[in-house]
């Protein structure tokens, strides 16, 4: 959960936001609403870690609790602390709203139960939203960069032992029905007639194959 401080010094506002901390690669997103001007971003890392952003005028993040334009700041840091001050004026009250672009909503479901599903991954806004008056201000988030161990990339599926084995056990079961068809199949025959050597020797290459690739797939089933 971030703490948040809101004061006003002059004729500036300032807001910080303390402990934010999200995943190592998922998208951090500020939007400012209405669209501000005269916007100037400022990051720092800790330990000099890459970063990136991207500043956005006028768009939306179409979702229903902010709506209409908005200036949008996008930024994914790789520092495991990371602060980003945002600096711009208004001549209205501006709502402040942030949250995280993600492909991993449990993790953040500790801390925030609202997010949007999108094509391109899972928005989850933070809290608090919060306002602005109207004039100079600044905000300041301190965010902690998680970096969580992640099997594969992307929107990897991991199927559970069942799913895995079910395959597998078929595989297993038509290998042994193929075998025993062979085998019964080349039984009838040589009672009607002697069988070609070369019919023997692919009955043979096949009951061999086969019962290696059965030993691999056992051994696999037992490694689940």
């Amino acid at each position: 959960m971030a703490y948040v401080t809101l004061s006003a010094v002059g004729e500036g506002n300032i807001a910080s936001f303390s402990n934010v901390s999200m995943i190592k690669g998922d998208l951090f997103i500020l939007a400012l609403s209405p669209p501000v001007e005269n916007i100037q971003v400022y990051v720092k890392t800790a330990e000099g870690g890459r970063y990136s952003y991207l500043v956005l005028t006028n768009r939306s993040l179409g979702i229903p609790d902010f709506p209409g334009k908005a200036t949008l700041i996008q930024l994914i840091p790789e520092d495991p602390l990371t602060n980003i001050t945002v600096i711009f004026s208004s001549n209205t009250t501006v709502r402040i709203l942030y949250g995280v672009l993600t492909t991993n909503y449990t993790y953040y479901s500790q801390v925030s139960s609202k997010y949007y599903t999108f094509s391109n991954g899972i928005l989850v806004t933070l809290p608090p939203l919060v306002e602005m008056p109207a004039g100079g201000s600044r905000i300041t988030f301190i965010i902690n960069t998680l970096n969580l161990q992640k099997e594969g990339g992307g929107f990897r599926i991991e199927l559970p032992p069942l799913a895995t084995m079910i395959p597998v056990i078929a595989t297993v079961v038509f290998l042994v029905y193929l075998s025993a068809y062979a085998i019964v199949d080349s039984y009838y025959v040589s009672v009607r007639e002697e069988l070609s050597k070369a019919r023997k020797l692919g009955v043979a290459l096949l009951l061999i194959l086969s019962a290696l690739a059965i030993y691999w797939l056992m051994g696999f089933i037992i490694k689940l």
